[in-house]
């Protein structure tokens, strides 16, 4: 039954394919991230806030993810959505959770109006064509896996037939 829902959201991403906003934003590093600069690559955006339990049990849940795919080009920006009270807090949040991703500030929330969220968490996958091919709204435990397979189908092991 799995696969059949598997393969039906293949289908129906092919079908369905958008083109993902492109954007810019600050970096918890003070650097400006251009999306534009990332075609070529797989881009995982997680939306999420300081203030969303949800959204950080996902973020947690796909620390492991990242590590096996970061080194085959997979690139992950966790886009912050709290507001500019908040933005002072992130940095020793993300490091007291130990994440690796590129953190993002979306004060403002218009990328988040640019992808059309009404509520986070988000998590889209970006092709290196710059559409969106996986789309997953909330989070909860065991909901990783549902990336986790989108990403073993994107980065077979080598040997693999796919």
């Amino acid at each position: 039954m799995s696969f059949i829902l598997l393969l039906f959201s293949i289908t129906l991403s092919k079908e369905e394919l958008e083109m993902a906003p492109s954007f810019s934003l600050k970096s918890m590093e003070n650097e400006i991230i251009y999306t534009d600069s990332l075609l070529g690559n797989y881009v995982i955006i997680d939306f999420w806030a300081i203030y969303c339990k949800s959204c950080i049990d996902g973020l947690d849940a796909m620390k492991d993810l990242f590590k096996t795919y970061k080194d085959k080009g997979l690139i992950f920006l966790a886009i912050n959505e709290d507001g500019p009270r908040n933005t002072s807090k992130v940095p020793g949040f993300v490091k007291g959770h130990q994440w690796e991703y590129t953190v993002l500030y979306d004060s403002d929330q218009e990328v988040k109006d640019l992808f059309g969220i009404q509520a986070i968490p988000e998590t889209y996958i970006i092709n290196p064509e710059g559409y969106i091919i996986f789309r997953h709204r909330g989070f909860k435990e065991g909901d990783e896996e549902d990336i986790s397979d989108k990403l073993a189908e994107l980065f077979p092991e080598e040997g693999d037939d796919q």
